[in-house]
């Protein structure tokens, strides 16, 4: 800023006619001297006038300030904002590239199949810890790409199996039986849901469980209670049940306690293959207790059962008839 200017300035502050812009021009210009003079408040005219002038020779005296540039700053600050905004608009991309990649990944299901023959039976053990042993004649599968991800989904296809799950309170245990659904958490149960059979039993041991038919709740069982579900009129009854004996299949032998004979029949196929019947409905309505093991041949065990009702036996191929 020239000297010319400066007066002019200088001038005009002293007669108090400077503008607001003209005052902060020159206040501007008086931060900047290293050695400030500092005008002093006096009423006194002679001492205004000298101290003014003083102030007017520091100004021949002192180099205009020149201002530092700050363009390589500017372009510093241009080309970090730059980048920022390079970087803000790549991570938005590769967010929506990911999200929209993960929304079309298809994972393909890998399907599991246990099966298990007459006379046998079979462990499976699964990824979370839990635990199934199907009975004979039983199908069991799961899709092992799916299995955990948001709940833990079993099919039983047909059989008996008993599930030993383990507790995971953030996936469920789903197994789907015929039309029943039944979802756990955490427990150990029983599904029974043979073709043959006209019933479908879900027995719970130990913890809860909610069972459903479709979107109906058929109920929540707790422990030694247990769901026979009447697959003709789709009728269900919950009932208390005797733990000790219902799932002794699981230690290779079968426990009848007070059995109907679509029980008994049940057991012997399972154990030797054989299909067995009822002669007539007197036969079909009795009852029977009595172990099914399958180290006992099947002579001895038709000799058996003979014996509880004293009633007889007819074989047909493959079938035998009791009558």
């Amino acid at each position: 800023m020239g000297n010319k200017l400066f007066r002019f300035l200088i001038d005009r502050y002293q007669q108090g006619q400077a503008s607001k812009q003209e005052k902060q021009l020159f206040d501007d210009w008086y931060e900047s001297l290293d050695d400030r003079i500092q005008v002093p408040e006096t009423d006194n005219e002679a001492r205004r006038n000298q101290s003014w002038r003083r102030l007017l020779a520091t100004i021949e005296n002192t180099e205009p300030v020149k201002q530092k540039s700050n363009l390589p700053l500017r372009r510093w600050l241009v080309t970090a904002a730059a980048l920022l905004i390079a970087s803000i608009g790549l991570f938005y991309w590769n967010t929506q590239q990911a999200t929209q990649q993960q929304a079309h990944v298809v994972v393909v299901p890998a399907y599991r199949t246990i099966t298990t023959q007459v006379g046998e039976r079979k462990r499976v053990d699964l990824p979370d810890g839990s635990t199934i042993t199907l009975n004979a004649r039983s199908q069991l599968r799961f899709d092992e790409n799916q299995y955990g991800r948001t709940t833990r989904m079993v099919e039983l296809l047909s059989g008996e199996a008993f599930f030993d799950v383990a507790k995971d309170s953030s996936r469920a245990f789903i197994v789907q039986a015929g039309v029943l659904q039944t979802t756990v958490l955490g427990t150990s149960f029983n599904i029974q849901t043979y073709g043959e059979m006209p019933e479908q039993v879900i027995s719970v041991f130990t913890g809860r469980v909610q069972v459903q038919r479709g979107t109906h709740m058929l109920g929540t069982l707790e422990k030694g209670q247990r769901i026979r579900f009447e697959k003709e009129r789709a009728n269900s009854l919950t009932e208390d049940f005797d733990r000790e004996y219902s799932h002794s299949w699981t230690s290779g032998r079968v426990v009848l306690q007070d059995a109907e004979f679509n029980e008994l029949a049940l057991a012997i196929k399972n154990t030797y293959g054989i299909v067995l019947r009822a002669g007539n409905d007197h036969v079909a309505r009795q009852q029977y207790s009595m172990p099914i093991i399958k180290y006992v041949s099947v002579d001895e065990a038709l000799r058996a059962i003979q014996s509880i009702h004293q009633n007889k036996i007819r074989k047909e191929g493959n079938t035998v008839i009791l009558y």
